[in-house]
């Protein structure tokens, strides 16, 4: 029983660990975007880079649960 406890919670922190290295390669795929477009309004830029510097801040800071949530909000918006 204890083991299986200890093989839990092992469990939970891998899958923190990995959900939190997710956010960087978001960062990476949106610059690398915005770096070859040439199609993006001044407006959808700046509100694309918005996005991004906030899902940045909301990473470095812990919140990676928001953080995914405004990159991907930015890179949909990339996408459209």
């Amino acid at each position: 029983m204890f083991r299986l406890l200890i093989t839990l919670i092992f469990l939970c922190f891998v899958s923190v660990k990995s959900y939190a290295g997710s956010c960087p390669i978001l960062i990476q795929k949106i610059d690398q975007i915005l770096s070859e477009s040439k199609q993006i309004s001044k407006e959808q830029f700046s509100e694309i880079k918005q996005l991004r510097d906030q899902g940045e801040k909301a990473h470095n800071s812990g919140e990676h649960k928001e953080s995914e949530d405004l990159l991907n909000q930015a890179l949909r918006l990339l996408e459209s």
